[in-house]
């Protein structure tokens, strides 16, 4: 009897040990459909034009997506990561848009002349007056803020974001899944015109910080993950459920194929021009709705 209980603790260990992670649905998504009851999968890329009237209830006065993540990732709440979501970014990596050349640090035993420059809790300073000494940076009527500055991503900065999802229709349920995997900010600098991604977060780690806010007994915090319904207020959901119910417009820029290329980069490859590539995108959106009836036809 007791090398049978002996028995059995070992292979419990033994199993323990050789556990491997589960991989029967998509650790990063949230509708956690398993791998088996996916008949048909293709992974999207979309763009959201926050500056689009359809997108404004993403980007309201009280409640801004692109500042509520930005400061998630300034605070930590939120882990940054590169385009290949694999590795970390820290939260100076993804806010500071433009790393100004750093001054000496001001010495209030030194005495500046006109022109003269020194960094003071990270700002650059430029003394205005000969003879400068013992006055802090602080103080307008020796200094004053010199035009080499550090620059850093604002909501204002952010014009876009970029959904990455997978198109998922479930043959158990006979229904079709969008299920967002990650969240690009998509910035330009200022005074460009370049748009591009600056951080990507994981849906998941998004999501569950809305609904963390969205059920906070302050209404303060609930107000700052709000989507506003300009036609009707009584109507305002959640970023979470406002992605859930797909309130929002997206252009399609990439589905994934063998080469992983976009539309764009598959239309200029074959010398086609940009107007021919926008009119694709709608093409791939009209190609998915006409798969997801064939599949309720099947």
């Amino acid at each position: 009897m007791k090398l049978l209980i002996f028995c059995l603790i070992s292979v419990g260990f033994a199993s323990e040990s050789f556990a491997q992670q589960d991989t029967i649905v998509n650790p990063n998504g949230i509708e956690k459909i398993p791998y088996y009851e996916q008949l048909y999968r293709f992974r999207v890329w979309r763009t959201v034009d926050l500056q689009e009237k359809q997108n404004s209830g993403f980007k309201s006065a009280k409640s801004d997506i692109a500042k509520f993540l930005l400061q998630s990732i300034q605070s930590g709440s939120i882990t940054a990561y590169d385009d290949s979501l694999k590795n970390v970014q820290t939260p100076e990596q993804v806010l500071v848009s433009n790393k100004a050349l750093t001054e000496p640090p001001y010495d209030a035993k030194k005495a500046y002349f006109i022109n003269e420059t020194a960094t003071y809790n990270g700002k650059n300073y430029e003394s205005t007056r000969n003879d400068n000494k013992a006055h802090f940076p602080t103080e307008t009527d020796w200094w004053q803020l010199s035009g080499n500055q550090t620059e850093y991503f604002t909501k204002n900065n952010v014009t876009g974001i970029q959904i990455i999802e997978d198109v998922i229709f479930d043959k158990r349920r006979s229904r079709l899944y969008y299920d967002i995997q990650s969240i690009g900010l998509l910035a330009s600098k200022n005074g460009s015109t370049d748009i591009s991604p600056i951080a990507f977060v994981q849906f998941k780690d998004f999501y569950n910080l809305v609904e963390k806010s969205a059920h906070s007994k302050d209404m303060n915090v609930r107000d700052v993950v709000l989507w506003r319904n300009r036609y009707n207020p009584s109507e305002n959901r959640s970023f979470n459920d406002a992605f859930k119910l797909r309130l929002f417009h997206g252009v399609i820029d990439k589905v994934e194929n063998p080469g992983d290329y976009s539309i764009q980069q598959i239309y200029t490859n074959n010398g086609r021009s940009y107007g021919e590539s926008v009119f694709a995108r709608w093409e791939e959106e009209m190609k998915m709705m006409e798969k997801e009836h064939n599949l309720w036809e099947y």
